[in-house]
């Protein structure tokens, strides 16, 4: 993740342009015909805040605006407010930035590789569309009374081709950073971790030269150490990278 080793007023100050653009994108969700829910593009920040913070910070991205809601403010999808819109029937369907954010990302998260992988991110987002369409459909049958087929035909067909449509909008977002930004970032942090690791071996080298460090002492560095290190102190004096941190 590309936030995720940020110093925390990095993330909180991206945490909270998130719940910005939220803010200004959920009054703008539309409703559906015939069915109490609403659509709209907020999941798709939640969704890509997901794949560069750690999943608690894109949840509490997320969060902020449904609490300024609860509280009376028109931030609500469709411009509603107070908690009596969340225990409508269209309140299930609001909560679908919690998990674009807190699922979208977890198992980018818990693969925690250095370079992040498309299909773990992927997993989450087709895990969180699951997620919401789940919870919109049980809060319009549940709290709203509507039936179950009228729900399946005109709310949950419709916003799970829409969470769909706005999951490849914040896949592609993160693809084309992955592809273009993201991996030649985490080449030139392998660079110059190498490099770092190259000068520490030089340093190993000289003390061993002037004496100080013998081979084979207790405590001391092996000589299959001191043979590796005079061979990459040989390869970088003819610039002969390793391919992995070739740029």
């Amino acid at each position: 993740m590309l936030f995720a080793n940020k110093p925390t007023w990095v993330k909180l100050l991206i945490t909270l342009g998130v719940a910005g653009v939220v803010l200004l994108l959920n009054p703008l969700s539309t409703k559906l015909y015939g069915i109490e829910a609403y659509a709209g593009l907020a999941p798709v920040v939640a969704a890509v805040s997901a794949a560069f913070l750690p999943p608690l910070w894109a949840l509490t991205g997320a969060a902020l605006p449904l609490i300024l809601g609860m509280i009376g403010l028109s931030v609500f999808p469709g411009g509603n407010a107070g908690l009596t819109f969340l225990a409508s029937s269209a309140g299930g369907y609001a909560l679908a930035p919690l998990w674009f954010a807190g699922i979208g990302g977890l198992f980018l998260w818990l693969d925690r590789e250095e370079e992040p992988k498309p299909g773990a991110y992927a997993l989450g987002l087709v895990a969180a569309i699951v997620a919401s369409n789940l919870t919109g459909t049980l809060w319009l049958v549940g709290v709203g009374g509507y039936d179950w087929n009228e729900v399946l035909r005109r709310g949950t067909l419709w916003m799970a081709l829409g969470d769909l449509f706005r999951s490849v909008i914040a896949f592609s977002i993160f693809f084309f950073y992955h592809r273009e930004i993201g991996r030649r970032a985490v080449w030139e942090r392998r660079l110059r971790t190498h490099r770092r690791r190259m000068d520490e071996r030089y340093e190993l080298l000289d003390t061993i030269e002037r004496g100080e460090v013998k081979p084979g002492e207790e405590d001391e560095v092996k000589e299959e150490e001191v043979e590796r290190a005079r061979r990459e102190l040989k390869a970088r004096e003819k610039d002969d990278l390793p391919p992995y941190v070739k740029l």
